[in-house]
């Protein structure tokens, strides 16, 4: 604990004192030598995917406002135009993080088409792709996965572990990409890709920025730094970020048959979280690299986010969910030549790393029995749990062009070592002195958890503007639980899964502007540890879990068909898709009783179809003002059980978003809209809201303003307010569990470059 207090103090009194720095510089105060300048005659562009602006240089000034598609490496493992790849692809690039000013990645992915958001609070939210979240879609650090075996289904690690201050670009590929990646990508993938330093060595350069942001929802504090620079070949990154988020108020208002008198507060849903990354890259050639680089994440007094039962439904349980603390250190050591030309291979690229993971989750649970004029009268079940996994995978790809195709062929590898001890402690409220009971027995045992893959993917070009790519992978996953502590005279488990996918993408330019693309693809998600090995009461005490070690993959089939159209003043892409899951796993009550309660396993038994439509369009004009709007729509039925309505996401989504950029860049000014539809076609049993989640519109302003542009030290000043109409609403996968989103708040945000 003191560690982590010294470590806080010495983030706080760096980030301060370069912000000190980095404000007198821009003053011109103390002028900074070899530090990197911004052209005066820049050109604002628009990325369209995020509508974003991005400044580059150029000989003519005024030059009017146009979209053009981002380079990325994600869907096909070599650097293509998202124009060019036959799958649909977004990229969010590092200006929209500047302006944007988000907790992490999923606010802003709200505005892609496809995607959704689960959890709340400044370091919970995580992105849902198409109805699928948690384990069923994989998320990426620069290339590595994030992923950990000793998840839940339903929730994935939390993308908050990069902070955006770290973010170069983040690139989301919607529907399966398992043949590059393995399991876990049977929805889609997020990759975000964090900033490096470049090859320049004919002068030692030192620069970086600094930034501030204060949100007015829950009194946030965020502040950050960045230096880097280079010593001939040598590159360094040293950089570092801590805030301070209180719990947020929802305002006052109705959703669905829920009301709220008065602004409440959401529980849990701060946090005091910081980290620190060191890079080094020794550039041999250009294109031949070796990169060393370390990252520590520390999160304190986060949770699950809840309303107290009393404010809306008296009757209700109440949940408490609690993260007291989760530290992740990475290491990674990296090894990329682009210029072998070998035999079998022109460029490689090798990654190593080892990550730990250690977090603890606290529960607690109570259930009133009802009874007349004994309010307090119930079942108290409070459990802790502590897990420690450590993480030790690497990756080798490898490129050849043979002719006119472009091979990309690999394997990877990775293991999850978990160790974790449980605590739970069931009371009796309402009739005299409480009389807990403790049980030490561990729900799911110390385990490994081991993934191998081959892969390889064929890139072959038929005619002008065509090209179809083809890949297969192998995958062989093994799960084994180990001797652990408090857990005596049970048997030692082996499960293991094998799996062969494989994916074909063709794209038709029918003319240089309008292409067509079509892609087919085969996803799946091994089982993870709780799945597999997870053996205990459930943590509301309402029944028994038993282990299933047969369990199966899930599997996916994803059929995607559309196409994309170009202007320089004008964009649209449009997307079919079609989407089912087999052998989709679910706890299901097995008709058996343990101790006197009703027994529930894992077991493969959904059959799961997810149908829609994606538009994505947007327009330029030539005086600085730009349109841009997307459009989703989602059915979802369970094939097995087609009388039983499922969904995980909203039914319909409409964005649109208005921006004026001023033609000397001094200025922008955006107005955004975001219109989800009621959701019907779920199953909320005994649910507050009703029998039908309610549609919402959000609306957002922001604004932001250069000071000392021509300077070389130029300070960006911006504020954003959300929720302008002070809406009560939560997002879809939020809904049930109410969790509502913040009300009317203000944002305001500070950043520097010298």
């Amino acid at each position: 604990m003191m560690n982590k207090k010294i470590f806080n103090l010495g983030m706080k009194s760096f980030i301060f004192l370069l912000l000190l720095f980095s404000i007198s510089a821009g003053m011109n105060l103390f002028p900074i030598e070899n530090s990197t300048t911004t052209n005066s005659t820049e050109t604002v562009s628009k990325d369209e995917n995020t509508g974003s602006a991005d400044t580059s240089s150029d000989k003519e000034k005024n030059k009017e406002t146009v979209f053009h598609y981002e380079m990325t490496v994600t869907a096909t493992r070599t650097e293509k135009s998202t124009f060019e790849i036959p799958q649909p692809v977004s990229v969010i690039n590092f200006q929209k993080f500047i302006e944007a000013a988000p907790n992490n990645i999923s606010d802003v992915m709200v505005e892609l088409p496809g995607v959704d958001v689960n959890g709340v609070g400044a370091n919970q939210a995580r992105p849902v792709i198409r109805g699928l979240r948690g384990q069923r879609i994989l998320l990426m650090e620069d290339g590595i996965r994030m992923n950990n075996s000793r998840r839940q289904q339903n929730f994935g690690e939390i993308p908050a572990l990069v902070d955006t201050s770290e973010i170069e670009k983040v690139e989301l590929v919607r529907g399966p990409s398992s043949v590059l990646y393995g399991t876990d990508a049977i929805g889609g993938v997020i990759n975000i890709i964090t900033k490096a330093p470049t090859f320049d060595s004919r002068m030692n350069q030192v620069h970086g920025n600094v930034g501030y942001r204060y949100g007015s929802s829950d009194k946030q504090n965020k502040a950050f730094a960045t230096i880097n620079g280079n010593f001939g070949k040598l590159n360094f990154k040293i950089s570092g970020n801590y805030r301070n988020a209180k719990d947020y108020k929802a305002p006052s208002g109705t959703f669905g048959n829920i009301k709220l008198t008065e602004n409440t507060t959401v529980k849990d849903t701060g946090v005091k979280d910081g980290g620190a990354n060191l890079l080094f890259s020794y550039f041999f050639t250009e294109r031949s690299i070796l990169t060393f680089k370390y990252e520590y994440y520390n999160a304190n007094d986060s949770g699950f986010g809840f309303i107290e039962p009393s404010a809306y439904d008296p009757n209700s349980a109440r949940i408490q969910i609690q993260y007291p603390f989760q530290t992740v250190q990475r290491y990674t050591a990296k090894y990329e030549n682009k210029q072998l030309g070998f035999a079998l291979a022109d460029s490689m690229e090798f990654t190593g790393f080892y990550t730990t993971n250690e977090r603890k989750l606290n529960m607690d649970i109570f259930a009133s029995f009802g009874i007349p004029n004994r309010p307090t009268a119930g079942v108290n079940v409070v459990s802790n749990n502590f897990t420690d996994i450590g993480t030790l995978g690497f990756r080798m790809e490898l490129n050849k062009a043979v002719k006119h195709q472009l091979f990309t062929y690999g394997f990877d590898f990775f293991q999850d070592d978990s160790k974790n001890t449980d605590v739970v402690m069931t009371q009796i409220l309402g009739f005299g002195p409480p009389k807990p009971t403790y049980e030490y027995t561990p729900q799911v045992p110390n385990a490994r958890y081991r993934s191998m893959g081959v892969f390889v993917q064929d890139d072959i070009p038929l005619f002008k503007r065509t090209s179809v790519i083809l890949g297969v992978r192998y995958q062989n996953v093994n799960a084994k639980t180990k001797d652990t502590p408090n857990l005596t005279n049970t048997q030692l488990y082996s499960s293991t899964d094998q799996t062969l996918v494989g994916s074909a993408n063709f794209i038709y330019g029918i003319t240089e502007k309008l292409r067509l693309v079509f892609s087919v693809g085969r996803g799946f998600r091994s089982p993870n540890l709780i799945e597999r090995f997870y053996n205990g009461v459930t943590p509301e005490g309402s029944g028994f879990q038993s282990r299933n070690t047969g369990l199966k993959a899930e599997t996916s089939l994803n059929f995607d068909f559309g196409f994309k159209y170009r202007r320089t003043d004008f964009f649209c892409e449009t997307t079919f898709f079609h989407n089912v899951i087999r052998d989709g796993i679910r706890l299901v009550a097995t008709g058996k009783k343990v101790n006197g309660i009703n027994e529930y396993q894992n077991i493969n038994v959904d059959k799961l179809r997810m149908n829609g439509i994606e538009i994505y369009t947007g327009y330029s004009f030539k005086f600085g003002v730009s349109l841009m709007g997307n459009f989703t729509s989602i059915k979802s039925k369970d094939l097995g059980n087609p009388e039983t309505p499922y969904t995980d996401t909203y039914s319909s989504k409409t964005n649109l978003n208005v921006r004026y950029d001023d033609p000397k860049k001094l200025f922008w000014l955006e107005y955004s809209m975001r219109i989800n539809g009621k959701q019907k076609d779920i199953v909320l049993l005994d649910n507050p809201i009703g029998d039908i989640i309610p549609g919402f519109t959000v609306h957002n302003i922001s604004a932001g303003i250069t000071l000392f542009r021509n300077s070389s030290h130029p300070q960006r000043i911006g504020i954003i307010v959300g929720n302008i109409t002070n809406k009560l609403y939560s997002e879809f996968s939020n809904a049930s569990f109410f969790r509502p989103q913040p009300g009317r708040n203000i944002v305001l945000t500070y950043t520097s470059t010298f």
